[in-house]
């Protein structure tokens, strides 16, 4: 009997790199830089999740593979996403996906389809590397935040620009590299979390980016991070494009008969929760009411009837503000007691969410030095960071973007007290790591 074996794809570097830092390291580590929300969910978010699942059981939604609900969930999404991020869309534009990572393969994979190649921002999140690499898309260059591209030499016949709002591992908002791209991929990472005399620069930036067009373009966004419920993997896929939207409901198609009911419910909370987070902010001192009454209506037009509450409503939009003043207050600890250990100063300060990069106060400038002593760390001290070669790019790229002592990610969402505890860890790793033989052979 002929044994079949499947071809492997070879990783893409970050991912290669994730496999040489956590060699020998302990899944039960502690680790300064999560990839998710850990400040915890809104209680009126369980409360809408218990009613929407009864909801579903009630409207038969539970029993079916698909019922005309679905369609209706993805007009009302349509309705209040266009009136959040300035466009006119429709219920055809619209994919309710597994979180913004299947939205992420299912456009990347489609680019690689149309031979488009990508132009990354670096860092990123690693599925943008990983799935073109898998499914033989190219990418054509890597940009750092103020569009300083680094070319990789690949090439393509058409180019697609990435940008993302706010970068989902510094925080920050990029400036693109000047380029005449043929479609454009706008990933939403964050958009409450913001601070300061504008928190919602996010949303306009957004907006001006759009600026009403979306034939050319894939929109992706996430309750998962805002609303603090990864596990449950919701997410957005918005496009004018027929030929990647009909290509996406095929890929999805091929995997799964039908979608979780839930994951279009939590969008549609997110997507009211956020309108009515910007009205909260607003001068007026009806412009809450105003904004609901309105979303109402659109429920009631779309044939919609798990319209939340406005007390569920208000409630959420509280919960969203207390987040942004732990993320604030979590700056404020990591600047005060980690200027010994990392970066410092208000540049680093995200503009929305828990997520930024500092750089590590160390002697490593060579990119396999730091992937050692970084391993070093995570076998002696049980401590787990995670350097920005673990977003995207290569060792090359880095080095021409990013020279110099290695990044690191800090998460501000986890308790106040935990990244206290962390960073005394790392401060202890600084002291007495035992380098790895060929570094302290070297010295």
């Amino acid at each position: 009997m002929t044994r079949l074996i499947a071809p492997v794809t070879e990783d893409a570097p970050c991912v290669a790199v994730y496999r040489e830092l956590r060699d020998g390291v302990s899944r039960a580590s502690s680790q300064i830089g999560y990839g998710y929300n850990l400040y915890p969910a809104a209680g009126a978010v369980h409360r809408f999740l218990h009613r929407a699942l009864t909801t579903s059981a009630r409207t038969g939604r539970l029993h079916e593979y698909g019922t005309a609900h679905d369609a209706h969930d993805r007009a009302l999404a349509a309705a209040l996403a266009g009136a959040y991020l300035g466009l006119d869309l429709d219920e055809a534009q619209i994919v309710f996906t597994a979180g913004a990572t299947e939205g992420i393969g299912l456009v990347t994979r489609w680019l690689a389809a149309c031979d488009a190649g990508l132009l990354l921002p670096a860092p990123c999140y690693y599925a943008f590397e990983q799935t073109p690499r898998r499914w033989g898309g190219a990418v054509v260059g890597r940009y750092r935040h103020d569009g300083t591209l680094h070319p990789t030499g690949d090439t393509a016949s058409h180019t697609a620009l990435v940008e993302i709002f706010p970068n989902g591992v510094t925080g920050t908002l990029y400036t693109p590299p000047p380029c005449e791209a043929d479609f454009r991929l706008v990933d939403i990472v964050f958009l409450a979390g913001g601070t300061g005399p504008h928190p919602h620069q996010v949303t306009h930036q957004v907006r001006a980016t759009l600026d009403g067009r979306i034939t050319d373009t894939a929109v992706l966004m996430t309750p998962s991070k805002d609303l603090c419920v990864p596990g449950l993997r919701p997410g957005l896929l918005i496009s004018g494009s027929p030929s990647l939207a009909e290509a996406a409901r095929d890929d999805i198609f091929d995997r799964t008969a039908s979608a979780s009911p839930l994951a279009g419910q939590l969008v549609l909370l997110y997507l009211t929760v956020l309108l009515l987070a910007e009205a909260a902010h607003e001068p007026g001192p009806h412009a809450f009411e105003h904004r609901y009454r309105w979303i109402v209506q659109q429920y009631a037009r779309h044939g919609v009837d798990t319209v939340p509450s406005e007390a569920v409503c208000r409630s959420v939009v509280g919960h969203l503000d207390a987040m942004s003043r732990h993320f604030a207050n979590g700056f404020d600890l990591l600047t005060k007691h980690a200027d010994d250990l990392l970066e410092t100063g208000d540049h680093l300060r995200p503009v929305s969410g828990y997520s930024l990069l500092p750089r590590l106060n160390v002697d490593l400038d060579d990119p396999a030095e730091s992937i050692a002593w970084i391993n070093a760390v995570g076998r002696q001290f049980q401590l787990k960071l995670n350097p920005q070669l673990l977003f995207g790019g290569t060792k090359q790229s880095w080095h021409a973007l990013s020279p110099g002592a290695p990044r690191i990610r800090v998460n501000l969402s986890v308790p106040h007290d935990g990244l206290l505890t962390t960073l005394d860890l790392l401060r202890e790793a600084h002291r007495g790591v035992v380098l790895p033989q060929s570094r302290t052979e070297a010295a």
